[in-house]
């Protein structure tokens, strides 16, 4: 049993299928409801030391810390952080292959349209969970 717990091709299907809903309504109304965001954030604590030890966890405290400091800055959304904080610690490349497609998107839009833009961080996410996802199985 603790086997199966401890693939990460499980972690990975759970947080594609996790975070599927939580891109759908930011897409579409640009606010992810506690309900999804909350017991992920809440979980990845314990999942952080149980997955990767004092290290995980250290990264995951960093990821929150970073989004909270965003978060007060008025930069990021509290679903995103929550959303980052559970990526950091269930799936730490997962998380830094969504960042790098948010900074292209974000960088591309503001490129075309030259002003400042929003863009749904939950979708995000989301495509660098798939990729991850993606690559893990093919790889």
């Amino acid at each position: 049993m603790a086997e199966i717990l401890n693939d990460p091709m499980l972690h990975s299907a759970f947080l594609v299928f996790w975070l599927l809903p939580c891109a759908l309504q930011d897409y579409r109304t640009r606010h992810v409801s506690n309900w999804l965001t909350l017991p992920a954030f809440v979980l990845a604590w314990p999942v952080a030391l149980w997955l990767g030890g004092s290290e995980r966890l250290i990264l995951t405290f960093a990821v929150f810390v970073g989004c909270w400091a965003a978060w007060q800055m008025h930069t990021m959304g509290a679903a995103d952080g929550k959303i980052a904080v559970a990526l950091a610690a269930v799936s730490p490349a997962a998380l830094g292959i969504g960042v790098v497609i948010l900074v292209g998107i974000f960088a591309g839009l503001w490129v075309w349209k030259r002003q400042s833009v929003s863009v749904p961080a939950a979708v995000g996410f989301y495509a660098g969970m798939l990729g991850w996802t993606v690559v893990g199985w093919w790889g």
